[in-house]
């Protein structure tokens, strides 16, 4: 999945500089050259984000690339919960979409329980676990593909 694609920092490209990128800020969800990065640690707004080197967030799925914090509709971040619907808000889709909608709660609620939920932790487990089991399956064929090439080999 890795690329060879160079990532500039997304704020010095916003200068106008072209700067390689080394970290991707989740929370941001901006690339991040050595020198904003570190301001980014040292900024009351932003120290406490969560980062990833720029080859970390290559090697993950297109879809987790894919997950915003964002709406789409309004560029807004993502707020409240919309219990009804089973989706996150922006305030301006309250106003837009989710007027007569009785179940907002906070997203940072949300994603608390979620993440605390035991179902989670089950997930999770699960993920471990195949994970090992496709490692063990990845190790079988590599050794029956060298046990036939082997073969081939002799037989020639």
């Amino acid at each position: 999945m890795a690329s060879l694609v160079t990532d500039y920092c997304t704020l010095c490209n916003d200068d106008g500089t072209s700067t390689e990128a080394v970290r991707w800020c989740i929370e941001c969800e901006v690339f991040l050259c050595t020198d904003c990065e570190k301001h980014h640690k040292k900024s009351r707004s932003s120290k406490a984000h969560n980062t990833m080197s720029t080859k970390d967030y290559h090697n993950l799925p297109k879809f987790m690339q894919d997950i915003s914090s964002q709406c789409r509709d309004h560029k807004k971040k993502y707020e409240l919960y919309c219990s009804f619907h089973a989706c996150p808000c922006c305030v301006t889709c309250i106003t837009d979409k989710h007027q007569k909608c009785q179940e907002m709660k906070p997203l940072s609620d949300v994603l608390k329980q979620v993440k605390s939920s035991a179902s989670v932790q089950l997930f999770e487990k699960d993920l471990k676990d195949v994970k090992e089991n496709l490692e063990e399956i990845i190790k079988y064929l590599n050794s029956r593909i060298n046990t036939s090439t082997e073969q081939k080999n002799k037989s020639c």
